[in-house]
């Protein structure tokens, strides 16, 4: 801490309006202490920055109590990230190549070493993962890779998954619910990926998710006449028959023990194609899996309400 601060007051300003600092600045612009006595130190012209007089010294020392240092405590508190690059196409082109020709070792360390670089793990779950489990339907379906190779990656991914699930949930500052949500792929889909994700956003908000691999619509029926679910997640890759998806939620709805229950759907599909939300007969989607939780929770605010 003391260090932090010292760093803040190192340096010598050359005018009192440069100590005015902005809220993004934090102690970037403070951090070595400069030796105005070479040469070299000389600003453009060829003069010496000034020293500040007590009185700047006193107003800067003031802004950096009141303002610089609760922000860095309050950022320490709150485990809050520093500002790094953001999580581009070549990170998911790399993974994707990675994943699918080289060892599991080598996927975990490529995602260890974007986490060194100061991603949180929900950005990297999000923004690398999620991306990169859709690059590898993509490399599939325009056979660029093969089945073999694509299945491989989707092992990859999903062990980096699990392997980071309690870290994710320890990076969570404010869990806000404890709800039960069923997540499962609609009758015959296959993808879990993306439900792997969506369920781990889930549960750092504190929900209590229930899911696994694809269930027949009579064991789905099952589950929620026999427990109580605030919300259950369907993810679907393709819709080529809205009607019959909009049968099925019907059913649910009618079996269900909760008489109330918000029906998410999920998948590319639906993000593409926000019309079908409305059409299969849906509550809600999100565009990703950050985007689920607040819209259930903002569905679930709604119902108090009413």
């Amino acid at each position: 801490m003391d260090a932090a601060v010292n760093q803040c007051r190192g340096y010598v300003v050359s005018d009192p309006k440069d100590s005015e600092l902005g809220a993004s600045d934090g102690c970037s612009s403070w951090n070595e202490q400069v030796n105005w006595s070479q040469e070299q130190d000389k600003l453009p012209g060829g003069s010496f920055p000034r020293q500040l007089s007590p009185r700047e010294r006193a107003v800067l020392d003031r802004v950096i109590d009141e303002a610089v240092m609760p922000r860095l405590l309050l950022g320490m508190r709150m485990g809050l990230e520093m500002p790094v690059s953001s999580v581009t196409s070549e990170h998911i082109g790399e993974l994707s190549e990675i994943v699918t020709k080289q060892d599991l070792a080598a996927s975990v360390r490529y995602f260890e070493a974007l986490r060194e670089q100061g991603h949180s793990v929900e950005k990297l779950f999000q923004d690398l993962l999620a991306p990169t489990a859709r690059r590898l339907g993509e490399l599939w379906e325009e056979d660029i890779n093969d089945f073999m190779d694509v299945t491989r990656g989707a092992g990859h991914l999903q062990h980096i998954i699990s392997s980071y699930s309690d870290t994710f949930l320890n990076e969570a500052r404010h869990p806000v619910s404890n709800r039960r949500l069923l997540l499962l792929p609609m009758p015959g889909e296959q993808h879990t990926l993306g439900i792997s994700i969506v369920g781990e956003h889930f549960r750092r908000a504190g929900w209590h998710v229930w899911g696994g691999p694809g269930q027949s619509l009579k064991d789905i029926l099952g589950l929620v006449s026999e427990q109580w679910f605030d919300v259950i997640g369907l993810s679907m890759s393709q819709c080529a028959s809205p009607q019959s998806v909009a049968q099925d939620i019907v059913k649910i709805r009618k079996k269900s023990r909760n008489k109330h229950i918000i029906v998410q759907v999920g998948g590319q599909v639906f993000t593409q194609n926000p019309e079908l939300v409305a059409a299969v007969g849906a509550d809600a989607t999100g565009v990703d899996a950050r985007h689920a939780v607040l819209q259930i929770a903002n569905k679930i605010g709604a119902q108090k309400q009413t």
